[in-house]
């Protein structure tokens, strides 16, 4: 697990199909503080959704529909999390980034360690030229880490975010590589 887990011990990479119940583990203990915002991430979450969700992310960016990170501990790669760039608009360079860890994972620095690491692949890689990070307004532990990347805060906009059917407003930030901080 993440007990002593440090920054400098992460890394991020594409899902394997080696990843499965790894992955499938993080999310069961992410679940206890993630479901609020993430209604998938649940104590259900099945072994065969795992294995769904790792064939689908090696899917979905080999055609450069969705580019979903597993963040790993770089010993023992286990997974200790998530991060993604989805809902990308390709002909104005956008994607939004999300992220997750495991509840071990908590406040060592892994979300925004990750988050820095994919925005810089996105940037340097992909030729993006913005990253938003979309977040509820409770969702206090993800307004900090686009808070402590450096993420512009742009607004809040009225039903940006769909959750157990509600349309709800969430706060926009911002990273582009003109503004990017040194990560």
């Amino acid at each position: 697990m993440c007990t002593t887990l440090k920054i400098m011990n992460i890394e991020i990479r594409k899902f394997k199909n080696c990843d499965v119940a790894s992955f499938h583990q993080a999310v069961l203990e992410a679940a206890k503080h993630a479901s609020g915002w993430l209604p998938w991430c649940n104590e259900r979450y099945s072994l065969s959704e795992a294995e769904q969700w790792v064939r689908s992310s090696i899917e979905e960016w080999e055609v450069g529909n969705e580019y979903r990170f597993v963040i790993v501990e770089s010993d023992s790669q286990e997974v200790v999390g998530s991060i993604a760039i989805n809902n990308i608009i390709k002909a104005h360079k956008i994607g939004n980034l999300g992220y997750w860890v495991r509840g071990s994972c908590l406040n060592k620095g892994v979300c925004s360690s990750a988050a820095k690491l994919v925005i810089e692949y996105a940037f340097k890689n992909l030729n993006f030229s913005r990253i938003e990070i979309v977040v509820l307004e409770s969702n206090v532990a993800s307004i900090r880490v686009a808070e402590k990347i450096g993420a512009t805060y742009e607004g809040t906009l009225k039903n940006k975010i769909s959750l157990n059917g509600i349309s709800l407003p969430a706060r926009c930030y911002s990273v582009i590589p003109q503004e990017k901080k040194a990560f």
